[in-house]
């Protein structure tokens, strides 16, 4: 997992999501690396500087120190955006897992590290943010914004939440198998769903966290035919 996060003069929220438990994503852990965005010249400010000290010191133990890199940026607009979007770039983790941790650091920088992220394609983008006065957080899956709409995604995750075979769903949609099952390896793009092998045989699909707030976001609901 690479963690992105711009920061400010304040570290508690991004340590409170690198410790945070979720349904399929642990904290920090081994092989994760971390990317911190901060303005150029940031020394200068000596709360700055302090709040990625104490980050460094909590992370690098875990992931080592190598892999915590800090990004300085110009505050400029377009250059700020691409030296943001190549730094995810060089630095996606294998598993191609991105947390964007958006509670802290100058409001230029947090849009910024958003525009860059809608710009990164084939990867699992989860972002979060913190509420100032830490009662809780949202955390969205940024892919289920970015996938197209698509009647067809749409019968097939409820076919999926239905516990239907891809046959069966192929039999309603009146479409072959293997149309459905290219349909689903492109919603596998958008992490709308997720391929499992048990015992080595064909992919089994299902649906996941992303697909289902897919369904919200186009407005759509799951019937019985």
């Amino acid at each position: 997992m690479l963690v992105v996060f711009p920061i400010g003069f304040d570290e508690k929220f991004i340590v409170r999501a690198l410790v945070r438990k979720r349904e399929d994503v642990n904290g920090l852990e081994p092989g994760d690396k971390l990317l911190a965005i901060v303005p150029e010249s940031y020394h200068k400010e000596q709360r700055t500087a302090n709040a990625i000290s104490s980050i460094k010191n909590i992370a690098s133990p875990i992931i080592g120190e190598e892999h915590f890199v800090i990004l300085e940026v110009p505050l400029n607009g377009e250059e700020l955006v691409v030296r943001i979007i190549q730094a995810i770039r060089d630095n996606l983790t294998n598993d191609r897992l991105v947390l964007a941790v958006l509670s802290g650091g100058m409001r230029p920088l947090i849009v910024s590290t958003l525009l860059a992220l809608l710009s990164i394609q084939d990867v699992r983008i989860i972002v979060e943010s913190d509420f100032e006065n830490l009662s809780g957080h949202i955390s969205l899956e940024l892919e289920s914004f970015l996938a197209p709409s698509n009647r067809r995604w749409v019968r097939i995750i409820c076919g999926l939440l239905g516990g239907k075979s891809v046959r069966k769903i192929s039999e309603e949609l009146g479409v072959s198998p293997a149309t459905i099952s290219n349909e689903l390896k492109e919603m596998a793009k958008y992490y709308l769903v997720k391929a499992e092998k048990p015992d080595g045989r064909a992919p089994k699909y299902r649906a996941t966290k992303a697909g289902k707030l897919y369904l919200k976001i186009k407005g759509e609901e799951c019937y019985e035919d």
